[in-house]
């Protein structure tokens, strides 16, 4: 993150080590690594959400939706039936059947002549009390039956609301009738399996299993999601089944996309086919696994319905850089820090090139139980010494980690800042092409640029 602050190997009170400094890849779809801590700490903010929701006497739906799919048909065609088109220069974003849940005078009413909605064109959302909605697509795929993508979401209902956009808030909140439920699910049905018969026939679902509808009754049920978030590989808690696709494995001879890529890891490591875990030829995961990298790109993970956080009160937001925040915040979350090392840039760059960094970790961790920061640091000299970096490294008491820690961070956020006003500056500059000032004012910055004084 920081050239000139390196990298910090630290150890915590609870006796492992976290690396500091180190910029992630962010992607949620394609990263083990990355996709773990981020789908954690989103399914922490999921149970947060639900759990405020039901304490205030809101109601809460766990709700899946799903398509009819066959080996033939290709992810890509299946995401945009589920989720849309992705917006390219050449052609506009097509809505998928997820959009046209929430759309339409059924759903959101009907306006007067005079521009109101009176209490008589009131639609579903109002009489069901529809607030929001947390929405994260999964992908499994499977020999015989080919991809199934599918999306869960946490709809938020029984909200009384004031307000529009940015200012809507939440007055009170009440019990939906039971024919107002039923009326609400059973024209998402509808309108889901109309959508995707629209896009493909061969994608509609029949009416049982296209959408499934599953009630949070309780704070209990909320606050119990928290127990299986962390430990649990396959558990139908809703913030799980929502957010950590990471950890599943797939039903029905389906395996998820990180189990193609452990078996590609494993065959390719010379492990042989019956002993490696997963299904299929090295071919065929791989074959699989591109297919999956190219139909997700670009693509969300899990989003929220806009100004749904703001109306609960949940802090962040869903786009590539709140993800890298987030894996920002798990390294600083790693407990009390009580001794580290700190490593110089270009000594950090010579312990990947010889693929020592795991090494290193362990050494900081340390097997025979000797907390010393000076032990420590010997232990990690021995292993930079393969890499002929062990001057590299200086060792941190607990008080100087978090105060080196805290200086990269802030490195980091000036940059960030000037990288803001960089852009700033550029789009001041496209937003008028023919103003002489400012066409006289680029002229000049570019021949600085070039030349490195400005000229006339």
């Amino acid at each position: 993150m920081d050239p000139a602050s390196g990298v910090i190997v630290a150890q915590t009170a609870a006796g492992t080590s976290v690396v500091l400094g180190l910029m992630r890849c962010g992607r949620i779809w394609l990263c083990p690594v990355c996709a773990a801590t981020i789908r954690h700490k989103r399914a922490e903010e999921i149970t947060t959400a639900v759990v405020e929701w039901v304490r205030r006497g809101g109601t809460a739906y766990l709700v899946t939706f799903t398509a009819r799919h066959g080996h033939t048909d290709r992810l890509a065609d299946l995401m945009d039936a589920l989720q849309g088109t992705r917006k390219t220069p050449d052609v506009p974003r097509r809505p998928g059947a997820y959009q046209r849940l929430i759309s339409g005078g059924t759903w959101a009413g009907r306006r007067s002549s005079d521009g109101a909605r009176h209490r008589d064109r009131e639609g579903l959302r109002d009489r069901i009390g529809y607030v929001g909605m947390i929405r994260a697509t999964e992908v499994t795929v499977g020999q015989v039956n080919g991809w199934h993508p599918h999306i869960h979401a946490i709809v938020f209902v029984g909200g009384r609301t004031e307000g529009e956009r940015a200012d809507k808030r939440v007055v009170g909140v009440f019990e939906p009738t039971e024919n107002g439920l039923k009326e609400w699910q059973d024209q998402w049905r509808s309108v889901w399996t109309g959508a995707l018969r629209k896009v493909n026939p061969a994608f509609t679902p029949d009416q049982e299993h296209g959408v499934d509808f599953k009630r949070l009754e309780t704070e209990r049920d909320a606050n119990d999601l928290a127990e299986y978030i962390a430990k649990t590989q396959d558990g139908k808690a809703p913030a799980l089944e929502l957010a950590r696709a990471d950890l599943k494995t797939a039903a029905g001879g389906n395996v998820a996309p990180f189990e193609l890529l452990g078996r590609i890891g494993d065959l390719t490591g010379g492990v042989p086919e019956d002993d490696a875990a997963g299904q299929g030829s090295l071919e065929w995961n791989l074959g699989r696994w591109h297919e999956y990298e190219r139909a997700t790109k670009g693509r969300r993970a899990i989003e929220w319905t806009r100004y749904l956080r703001q109306i609960l009160g949940i802090e962040g937001g869903d786009t590539e850089d709140d993800d890298l925040d987030l894996l920002l915040a798990a390294d600083a979350d790693g407990g009390e820090l009580r001794a580290g090392v700190a490593v110089t840039d270009e000594g950090w760059a010579a312990v990947s090139r010889r693929a020592l960094d795991l090494a290193t970790v362990e050494a900081a961790e340390g097997t025979d139980g000797n907390t010393d920061p000076a032990a420590m640091g010997e232990r990690v000299r021995e292993v930079l010494a393969l890499a002929d970096v062990a001057d590299a490294v200086v060792v941190l008491t607990s008080g100087e980690v978090a105060e080196a820690y805290a200086a990269m961070l802030e490195s980091l956020a000036l940059r960030r800042e000037e990288a803001s006003a960089r852009r700033r500056r550029e789009n001041d500059d496209q937003d008028d092409d023919t103003d002489p000032a400012v066409l006289e004012e680029r002229a000049r910055r570019h021949l600085a640029r070039r030349v490195g004084t400005p000229q006339e």
